[in-house]
């Protein structure tokens, strides 16, 4: 490992070789615990090859080959990582004991400002309340699990395990140490009792309370099973803050679509990012002027999208390139014959959700390079830096060839 490290370590002769945006002052390109490697990069192509090629090569040397099995990438969006890892060690705690709320209350926190960031040393206001990115995809949110809610589904597995497992060890544990003759659903907390008891009792309680009473708790738990077992996403399902299916789930959660795609186009078609109109009635800006058609209009997110001469250039194009027979400029009609007319599941009609999410996000970085660093990228470049991310992910996606054909035909 000693010399794959010396590779890793030459990588800071490379100028063009970019660092992951928080190891960059460090300079830290890997990280090694025994036979565990971590490494770090700009999610750039350049940078990416340079890991590979690095490790690659330390391969060939040493004869010595990664288990792909126990290999993963993850692309540093911070939904990603609040997902797979955040959660991940929330998951594990709390499935063998029932956290404190300040503690669990404390990690939602924590989870909430890490997705929306910090400008300098003071944390973003959120865009989305964390009740809402709590929501299932279907219905508006990003499907991040509450550390509150699992901690309360976790702690309701365990109390329907002693209900139902009388012949487990711990189980018969508790019937002789805490029941004694009584019913889980009805025994009280003893001032004497140890604190992990009394937590599972007042989860008991809590759960009683929202569902109405003890036999519809029953009821709630049974209709979870799934293979002999109690899934504990359902039971979370089940006391999760419930919401009606949002009909543009489909629009924005496209199978090709790029994940910070995604959450751009997932706030704009919410009305959440933060425009000049926005920022005006926050008190943060005095006027409200679009930068893509320099100043002749208000920006609104329906003028950004795409009523604004620029936008509409670009959406135009894009467009065209891929033969849209129905074509559209005004976003509440676009965004309507998306949910209406755009429903399936077809390549075509993903590579339309593709398209729509990378047109709104390279736009909305335009945007935002011209109001902070007053750079001005050309509606013809920006095209065409769309059509690369088309094409990027979907000749590198497993699709029929009559479909790849098509898209080199475009």
């Amino acid at each position: 490992m000693e010399y794959l490290s010396r590779k890793l370590e030459l990588l800071k002769e490379d100028k063009l070789f970019r660092y992951h945006p928080m190891c960059g002052k460090l300079k830290i390109s890997h990280l090694i615990f025994a036979d565990d490697l971590l490494l770090f990069a700009k999610g750039d192509l350049y940078s990416v090859q340079k890991l590979y090629h690095c490790v690659k090569d330390f391969s060939a040397t040493t004869g010595l080959e990664a288990n792909l099995s126990k290999c993963s990438i993850y692309f540093g969006g911070r939904l990603q990582v609040i997902k797979s890892e955040i959660l991940g060690v929330q998951n594990y705690w709390t499935t063998n004991f029932v956290l404190p709320v300040k503690v669990t209350q404390k990690i939602d926190e924590l989870c909430r400002k890490f997705l929306w960031g910090k400008s300098d040393t003071t944390f973003r206001i959120p865009l989305v309340s964390w009740d809402k990115v709590c929501y299932r995809k279907k219905q508006g949110g990003l499907g991040v699990f509450s550390a509150s809610i699992w901690n309360l589904s976790s702690a309701l597995r365990s109390l329907w395990y002693i209900h139902v497992n009388k012949e487990s060890l711990w189980v018969k544990w508790i019937h002789g140490n805490y029941l004694k003759h009584w019913d889980i659903w009805y025994v009280k907390a003893k001032k004497e009792n140890s604190w992990m008891w009394k937590q599972l009792i007042k989860c008991r309680d809590r759960a009683v309370a929202a569902t109405g009473g003890i036999d519809n708790l029953k009821k709630t738990l049974s209709a979870c099973y799934k293979d002999s077992k109690l899934q504990l996403s359902t039971v979370y399902s089940v006391f999760s803050p419930g919401s009606h299916i949002v009909p543009w789930y489909n629009t924005v959660w496209g199978k090709l679509n790029y994940p910070k795609h995604t959450f751009v186009l997932w706030l704009a078609v919410q009305n959440r990012l933060l425009t000049h109109d926005r920022l005006m009635r926050r008190g943060t800006i005095n006027s409200n002027i679009c930068l893509l058609c320099a100043g002749t209009a208000s920006e609104t997110r329906n003028h950004l999208f795409f009523d604004c001469p620029f936008s509409r250039e670009v959406w135009l194009a894009i467009m065209d390139w891929l033969r849209m027979t129905w074509q559209s400029c005004e976003w509440e009609l676009l965004m309507n014959w998306f949910y209406t007319r755009q429903r399936g599941n077809g390549f075509k009609t993903n590579v339309r959700r593709l398209a729509l999410a990378a047109t709104v996000y390279r736009l909305w970085i335009e945007r935002n390079n011209r109001f902070f660093q007053k750079g001005v990228t050309g509606a013809a470049h920006l095209v065409k830096n769309i059509k690369f991310d088309i094409l990027t992910i979907c000749l590198n996606s497993s699709i029929l060839d009559e479909y790849r054909d098509w898209i080199i035909s475009l």
